[in-house]
């Protein structure tokens, strides 16, 4: 089982088996961030992260450290798995939540899902049989990604910006990552970027230098603040940094995480 306590080491990636991952949460709802906002998803939530953001809103693990499975869409009605998980309990339920309406995608976030790369090169080929992959990654672990590309249908990039992480800037990872995603051409590829009031032009224009393709979409998100889920963020310095990017980039967007609006998971 999953330690309750997000700094244990209980259950490593590297001591797991490739064909079982530690999955925190099984939903259906509406996807809040990104080019499909608004879209209809399951979700898959990953245990465990190798990052701490400051921003982030996710625990990594549950109180109980086992998977929660909302029953009925919409519900917040959850009957609980042990952990970790195997290929094949999962696929159970995600074919039990696919038929209860039209999904556009399964979205494999987190914590970071491709520490359990392994486990998604064994995944990926099955759930693409019935519907589309979409993943959602901190872009830090481009050795990882190698393992999924084939199979991946979407992929939703973070670039983390140091002003909003508050840890060190991880340019290398990010560019070794975004030109590995977009070398496949089948793969959809688009930028996540949390900023706030902090955040500086120099960072800005770090993303340019990373992501050479002008016509990948790039997703402004204002941070949101954790205890009250409001953006706090001057107008004017916003469309200043949209300005920066919209200079190079075909398709820029601000787009807040719309499902905290909605109070949906």
């Amino acid at each position: 089982m999953v330690s309750s306590d997000p700094t244990s080491s209980a259950l490593p990636p590297e001591a797991l088996r490739p064909l079982e991952a530690p999955v925190q949460e099984v939903f259906s709802s509406i996807q809040g961030e990104g080019v499909y906002v608004g879209k209809r998803q399951i979700f898959i939530r990953f245990a465990h992260c190798h990052l701490k953001c400051h921003y982030c809103d996710t625990p990594m693990t549950t109180p109980s450290g086992q998977c929660q499975v909302e029953t009925n869409p919409g519900s917040s009605e959850f009957k609980h798995l042990e952990n970790p998980l195997s290929i094949d309990s999962l696929l159970t339920v995600l074919n039990d939540l696919y038929q209860t309406a039209p999904h556009h995608s399964i979205s494999f976030t987190g914590g970071e899902p491709l520490l359990y790369h392994l486990f998604l090169k064994e995944l990926f080929p099955q759930v693409r049989r019935f519907t589309q992959t979409y993943l959602e990654t901190s872009g830090t672990q481009p050795e990882n990604l190698v393992s999924v590309l084939n199979h991946t249908d979407m992929i939703a990039m973070d670039i983390k910006l140091p002003s909003t992480t508050g840890e060190p800037q991880r340019l290398e990872d990010h560019r070794r990552f975004y030109q590995l995603a977009a070398s496949r051409l089948e793969t959809q590829v688009f930028i996540k970027l949390v900023f706030n009031a902090t955040t500086t032009d120099e960072e800005i224009h770090t993303v340019a230098d990373i992501v050479t393709n002008r016509k990948t979409p790039i997703i402004l998100q204002p941070e949101t603040c954790l205890t009250d889920n409001t953006v706090t963020l001057d107008h004017r310095r916003m469309v200043e940094i949209e300005t920066l990017l919209t200079k190079v980039f075909q398709d820029v967007r601000v787009i807040p995480q719309t499902h905290k609006m909605l109070n949906v998971l």
